[in-house]
């Protein structure tokens, strides 16, 4: 193997070169893998908190979401952020999840019943720091 003189670093050079574009790739990947899972995720708890909200007859969970986690669920709101809090993807703690209902005026069939997840997510890699906010909004009629 011949070596000129003066050569000896310019592998190294070429990697350092390379290493940010390299990496800029990988966390835009991981990135944007996060974002389409989070967004099923919260579009899938906003069907979630519909569907029970539909199936149940009672007019008591209209202004009383809880958001927060119970054994049974008592409400849509609880049904679908206990839903998205257990399957969203987190690296940070600063991330806030969001469940809200809208009661219809009255509960008779075919009574919309809407449930809306908003999830805020702060992103990684170079971007940390920055947070976008992702809505899902889910209606179903009553039955």
């Amino acid at each position: 193997m011949n070596h000129f003189e003066g050569d000896s670093g310019v592998a190294a050079v070429e990697f350092a070169l390379i290493l940010l574009p390299l990496l800029l790739v990988i966390f835009g990947i991981i990135n944007f893998g996060v974002l389409l899972s989070n967004q099923a995720v919260i579009t899938n708890a906003a069907r979630e908190g519909a569907r029970w909200a539909s199936i149940h007859s009672t007019t008591t969970y209209g202004t009383g979401c809880t958001n927060s986690y119970s054994i049974a669920p008592v409400d849509p709101c609880q049904v679908a952020f206990t839903y998205a809090s257990a399957k969203l993807i987190n690296f940070s703690s600063g991330n806030t999840l969001l469940a809200s209902y809208t009661s219809p005026a009255v509960y008779t069939r075919g009574a919309p019943q809407s449930v809306t997840v908003t999830y805020t997510y702060s992103e990684v890699g170079w971007v940390l720091g920055t947070s976008r906010q992702y809505d899902a909004l889910a209606v179903m009629l009553h039955e």
